[in-house]
């Protein structure tokens, strides 16, 4: 009887040793990874927020009185809440991602368990894409962006027809090409995105939530410094939702710089103006020329106008393979074909 058992057991495990691993096509695979990331949030904050108690503790219990006397475990108690609170939103989109793209539970296990192996934390990539929530679609104006599309908006008056289409690299969240296909009548905009943490959460603002009026994010809870006061750090941003998506409105998800315009026109299309705006993007590159040499390359085989907006500040991040100023940027710029048609200082 216990031979027998053996046999079966070790039968067993030989078949399960076989299962063949699950592949995935790298971009499915983002995407699933993505929709992780954004499941993570909350474990990942009360990680993060756990580490403040943990060093709380290793001050003197003397020191930890004094510090308790003004109740600052129970701030620490307190962010944890308003964590949940950004939890609520950001668990509806997780299930409108999962929905929208189909993803089965199977992929979403191979990925998490590929990720916990990995030890992958994302968790400052799901905040940065909270505190982009409340810059670019705050319900009340913002001081940083309203300037901005303005200026953008000034500068498209001699490109607002249907024979122009518009490319948004770097899109974000969004603002920037909704706003050019909400208030210009372009035959197009094509928003351009490489993570895909930014275009769920963009994607997210066009589905319809019933029943809820306020829809609010909490994106100061992530760092305790430069706050004057414990309701500086949980203040909500109330974020518009529920928008209805201009008709001509594409988002994508990819790298610009093999963004190929072609692919994603409509056969009636055949557009003779091309209008190219980054905003906030430029810095973020690598190598900042390939950066130039894919715009030259989407701008080409236009018989009418072609223009390019570009605005934001050039904070380089780490790994930059070059560093230019702005004169030295608008240098090589010319040299690649491009006549800088405004050189004015803006007060943003």
């Amino acid at each position: 009887m216990f031979r027998n058992l053996r046999r079966q057991i070790s039968r067993y495990a030989y078949e399960i040793n076989e299962v063949k691993e699950i592949t995935l096509p790298d971009d499915r695979k983002d995407l699933i990874i993505s929709i992780y990331d954004l499941k993570s949030y909350l474990a990942n904050a009360q990680k993060w927020n756990n580490r403040r108690r943990l060093l709380f503790r290793q001050m003197s219990p003397l020191q930890q009185k004094i510090a308790s006397s003004i109740n600052y475990p129970n701030k620490l108690n307190l962010v944890d809440q308003y964590f949940e609170k950004n939890n609520k939103i950001i668990d509806q989109i997780v299930k409108s991602s999962i929905n929208k793209y189909n993803v089965k539970d199977y992929e979403l296990q191979f990925v998490e368990e590929q990720a916990s192996l990995q030890k992958r934390n994302q968790f400052f990539r799901v905040v940065e894409s909270l505190c982009h929530y409340a810059r670019d679609w705050s319900k009340k104006p913002s001081e940083e962006i309203s300037p901005l599309l303005e200026y953008i908006m000034l500068q498209c008056k001699d490109l607002n027809d249907d024979k122009t289409v518009a490319i948004v690299p770097g899109s974000g969240l969004g603002r920037v090409a909704h706003e050019l296909a909400a208030q210009l009548k372009l035959s197009s905009v094509h928003a351009v995105e490489f993570s895909w943490s930014m275009v769920l959460m963009n994607e997210f603002l066009y589905s319809t939530m019933e029943n809820v009026n306020d829809l609010n994010v909490y994106p100061y809870l992530h760092t305790y410094s430069n706050h004057l006061t414990i309701e500086d750090q949980v203040r909500p941003v109330e974020i518009m939702h529920s928008l209805e998506k201009p008709q001509s409105l594409n988002i994508h998800h990819g790298d610009f710089t093999q963004f190929n315009l072609s692919d994603h026109l409509k056969a009636n299309e055949d557009p003779e103006n091309l209008l190219i705006v980054t905003c906030f993007f430029l810095d973020t590159a690598e190598n900042l020329i390939s950066y130039f040499q894919a715009i030259n390359k989407l701008s080409s085989g236009f018989n009418g106008k072609v223009k390019w907006i570009n605005l934001g500040p050039l904070k380089y991040g780490t790994a930059a393979k070059i560093e230019l100023c702005d004169d030295e940027m608008k240098a090589i710029i010319k040299t690649m074909g491009w006549n800088l048609w405004m050189n004015k200082n803006q007060n943003f």
